[in-house]
């Protein structure tokens, strides 16, 4: 984000205590993109997407990689955030 000076703004879409949405805005150049984050608590993801009771940071912090990914046209090459990515979750057995 710094070194190809992006500056990223956020909107609190919604926050509740178990869920919560953010909308990232992300500016480079002349080029801008929204889009978004959200986190849902649940029990060990077994009915949310997050196991944490930090709803409103996990959404920031989804928001502001999907951003950076989307500006940055990264998904194209099929870079992910650690979020999105399953191969970088450990695995239980």
């Amino acid at each position: 984000m710094a070194q190809e000076l992006i500056t990223v703004r956020f909107e609190v879409v919604v926050s509740e205590p178990n869920f919560a949405g953010v909308k990232a805005i992300a500016t480079k150049d002349d080029k801008t993109i929204e889009t978004y984050g959200s986190a849902l608590k649940g029990e060990g993801f077994k009915d949310g997407n997050c196991n944490t009771w930090y709803v409103l940071e996990m959404a920031e912090k989804r928001a502001l990689a999907r951003s950076i990914l989307k500006l940055l046209n990264l998904y194209e090459i099929n870079v992910k955030s650690e979020d999105e990515a399953e191969d970088f979750k450990k695995s239980n057995n």
